[in-house]
């Protein structure tokens, strides 16, 4: 886990950096999709549930500190939650979070 500040781009790529087995897929609706980089996904275990899922990959999304999940808008979301914004990935099969970043 790491500080930052809220930024996209620079999110992505250290996410990337640190799971050098993920590679990024797409941003929708505040979630970032992140895909498993191996040509066989099915045989990589998964970092949050350590299952075997496939290639449903992992997903990206802010948090606040109390694990509410944010409004899009970050600045705002820190300003009215007065807690830290964390960045934590989680998978299809499991309600855990990875916590990778807090902001």
């Amino acid at each position: 886990m790491f500080e930052a500040k809220p930024d996209s781009e620079l999110i992505i790529k250290s996410v990337l950096e640190h799971f050098t087995y993920l590679r990024f897929r797409n941003s929708f609706s505040r979630i970032d999709n992140y895909s498993f980089a191996s040509p066989q996904p099915w045989s990589s275990p998964c970092p949050i549930c350590d299952e075997k899922h496939g290639n449903y990959g992992l997903h990206g999304e802010w948090y606040c500190e109390n694990r509410n999940q944010l409004p899009y808008n970050h600045e705002l979301a820190k300003l009215y939650f007065q807690d830290k914004l964390e960045y934590c990935l989680t998978c299809n099969t499991s309600s855990n979070k990875l916590k990778v970043i807090v902001a």
